[in-house]
């Protein structure tokens, strides 16, 4: 009976044993590696830069433990939902199928080794080390690197203009340009933002170290050849667009973002492509090649709408005294989905005032960054009547004399 408690003992011991002997050889076998690893770990799917599963493992079992349960990321009680185990199961809609293994061998490492800890009296004593554990970065800017909030950036900045470059960029329309220069002239995948996003980037038309001299820029801007023609004067709402994505990718990808602070404000409306394209003629000819936009308010309820619903820029043409334009629509920001801005929104029929502004003074030449105000308004024009989407035929408008509200420039 002593030889049979003893051994009893002796075999409850050698259980303890095991079990903090699990711990300690799962983490040696399983997670220590990953740090180890020059490979990219699978927050790189969901991060452009800032966080990495490395940052999470400290050097050893009992450090690591202690830390992460500090952090809030372990839960010894239910150790299957614990916060870290859900960050590495986080997914974006279309997988890598490489970083879809790694994350599988991430988690399955993660969990084996987790529940073998709190089972540890040792790991479980660890108090937290000083040493931090984690990103460096504050929570702000994590989120604000992650691809899924880069890729709205994208679309809202970029993609919303997407028809500006299809007819030579899309291989569904540029069969005449792919056969003049190749393959590479196809960097838009249609109907696809991210792909063409990742397109861009690879083929080096997007610039991170110096964003604002990109191709994807410079040449519909018209600041270095280009075949297509230009589409957008500098210092347009495009070509801000355009440069507000850009500067925020480059920033994003070096890691330029060191605090909240650091991060640009978001702008307050987004716009949509309508279709729907306005003409105003009647315009001098002296303000040829100058940038002309119309905002655009809605009569409802007795009254002008308050903000624009709609605008619109381009350079007027001299030689034909008239301007003409895709209008997009503007929308608060909080009331607008990513999804939503993949979609046209076409302005319904109704009583408009179209109110004008033109760079009369060439303010834009010298920086881009120039808002035309007050000072370059040059009158309204009052409309209503049905408004087709499409080039032809536009909403036509007579421009109104200098300081005027016209009523009859419609047809």
């Amino acid at each position: 009976m002593r030889i049979g408690s003893l051994l009893v003992v002796l075999l409850s011991l050698g259980a303890d044993v095991l079990r903090a002997d699990d711990a300690a050889e799962i983490f040696e076998r399983r997670i220590r590696p990953i740090a180890r690893s020059e490979r990219a770990s699978s927050c790189a799917e969901c991060h452009f830069a800032g966080v990495d599963l490395k940052q999470y493992i400290l050097d050893d079992a009992a450090q690591t433990f202690a830390a992460l349960r500090e952090a809030g990321l372990v839960n010894v009680e239910r150790p299957a939902d614990s916060k870290l185990l859900t960050f590495i199961a986080r997914k974006p809609d279309r997988e890598d199928a490489l970083l879809a293994k790694v994350r599988a061998e991430e988690y399955a490492a993660f969990k084996a080794w987790i529940e073998a800890a709190v089972k540890d009296p040792t790991v479980l004593r660890a108090e937290a080390p000083a040493r931090p554990i984690g990103s460096p970065l504050p929570a702000e800017v994590l989120r604000h690197s992650r691809k899924d909030r880069v890729l709205q950036s994208f679309v809202e900045n970029i993609w919303v203009e997407i028809e500006r470059c299809e007819g030579c960029h899309s291989p569904e329309k540029n069969q005449k340009q792919v056969k003049a220069h190749g393959e590479r002239v196809s960097w838009i995948s249609p109907r696809d933002p991210a792909g063409t996003l990742a397109k861009a980037v690879a083929q080096g038309i997007i610039d991170i170290d110096a964003p604002e001299s990109s191709l994807i820029l410079q040449k519909p801007a018209g600041l270095v050849e280009h075949g297509g023609h230009r589409k957008f004067l500098p210092g347009s709402r495009t070509d801000k667009q355009f440069r507000r994505f850009l500067n925020d990718y480059a920033a994003v990808v070096n890691e330029t973002y060191r605090s909240a602070a650091d991060l640009p404000a978001p702008t307050a409306d987004v716009v949509i492509a309508t279709g729907q394209h306005l003409r105003v003629t009647d315009l001098p000819r002296e303000w040829g090649d100058r940038l002309l936009r119309v905002d655009l308010y809605r009569w409802d309820n007795g009254h002008w709408s308050e903000r624009p619903v709609a605008v619109g820029d381009n350079p007027i043409n001299g030689k034909a005294g008239q301007w003409q334009t895709m209008v997009f629509a503007v929308l608060p920001r909080d009331a607008v989905s990513a999804g939503r801005l993949l979609e046209k929104r076409a302005l319904p029929p109704g009583r408009y005032q179209a109110r004008l502004f033109v760079d009369r003074e060439n303010h834009l030449a010298d920086d881009r960054d120039y808002e035309l105000g007050a000072a370059d308004a040059i009158g309204a024009v009052e409309f209503n009547g049905p408004w087709p989407v499409g080039y032809q035929p536009p909403k036509i408008i007579a421009a109104p004399k200098t300081g005027e509200t016209s009523h009859h420039g419609a047809k």
